[in-house]
């Protein structure tokens, strides 16, 4: 009896126009924020054509990179399917602490401190979401505000002394016509990029944040992995306190308020689930200078506040819309 056999059939590669439909759809949440920057560059030309000018551009991405840094934090902890309210007055203090102790103790000391209770702040949150099981929108909604309290105790509703000359070197000095703003910013992102996509630490990021219990049965350390997240997140808004500080100068009270909510966005609008598990930085940095855009854009339009508000709500809200179902579609 002759023995059969089977050949394995070969699968023929997929035509030019498949391949690039399907690249296009595994890419479609990165390329999007990309697309609308194109959209409100050529928006602004028709309207202000100075506004597409060399200098002008660059000083938008420099007011990018002080949100692209607060949002790298976000990041990271939305990866896991967390949100960070706490980012307003952790920031805040981290920049009152810069000024005032800079001025009593100097800046090298100073600089450490803030830095440290940025971090520690989102050391303890991390301790409330990974060990006591607290939502990470109550635990980091309750620190802002206990944040909020210390903070104008410590101050006495009067923060004091000037931003140290690295913090505005940072912010707004220059290298070779070059702004340290952008390099520090591309510094920064190449790390994170690096840390998410190449590390032991990335990959249980995003296995946390697609499914906890699966992670935590394929032996991730979830609760160290999300103590260092927040910490993280932590530690990046207080380096946004620190360049917000070098461009205004001082540290005032509220500073932090107008970041949240761009932060959030600038990370939902790069195309990374608001609940876990997918995206990354580099749309997060489209997202950053996509929010920046939209903000100076409207204004040049001559939209109203109460105008500027629903469309940037309307935008999140379509982002939001378009990767949900996207998700949808793939499950």
């Amino acid at each position: 009896m002759s023995q059969m056999t089977t050949t394995p059939v070969e699968r023929s590669p997929l035509p030019g126009s498949a391949a690039r439909a399907s690249w296009l759809s595994r890419n479609r949440a990165f390329l999007i924020p990309y697309l609308l920057i194109a959209i409100l560059l050529a928006a602004a030309a028709i309207r202000a054509p100075g506004f597409v000018s060399a200098p002008n551009l660059t000083q938008q991405l420099v007011l990018a990179s002080y949100l692209g840094v607060i949002a790298g934090g976000q990041t990271i902890v939305i990866l896991t399917g967390g949100i960070d309210l706490s980012v307003a007055w952790n920031l805040n203090l981290s920049a009152i602490l810069l000024t005032q102790l800079g001025a009593e103790l100097g800046v090298l000391p100073a600089a450490i401190i803030a830095l440290g209770v940025a971090a520690l702040v989102g050391l303890v949150n991390g301790l409330g979401v990974a060990y006591l099981k607290i939502p990470s929108l109550v635990m980091t909604l309750g620190m802002n505000a206990v944040l909020s309290g210390v903070t104008l105790v410590y101050t006495n509703g009067s923060p004091q002394g000037e931003a140290p000359g690295f913090a505005r070197e940072l912010a707004v000095g220059r290298i070779g016509g070059l702004p340290w703003a952008l390099i520090f910013w591309a510094l920064f992102s190449a790390a994170l990029i690096v840390l998410l996509r190449r590390t032991v630490y990335g990959k249980r990021l995003y296995a946390i944040g697609n499914n906890m219990k699966a992670a935590y049965l394929s032996g991730v350390p979830v609760r160290r992995v999300l103590v260092a997240t927040y910490t993280i997140a932590g530690l990046c808004a207080g380096i946004g306190g620190f360049m917000l500080t070098g461009y205004s100068q001082q540290s005032y009270l509220g500073m932090g308020d107008f970041y949240v909510l761009p932060a959030i966005a600038a990370v939902v609008i790069g195309g990374t689930s608001i609940l876990g598990g997918s995206g990354g930085y580099a749309g997060t940095i489209a997202g950053a200078i996509t929010v920046v855009l939209l903000q100076n854009v409207l204004q040049i339009v001559g939209i109203q506040s109460a105008g500027q508000q629903i469309l940037y709500g309307v935008i999140i809200l379509l982002m939001l819309f378009v990767y949900g179902r996207n998700a949808r579609v793939r499950e």
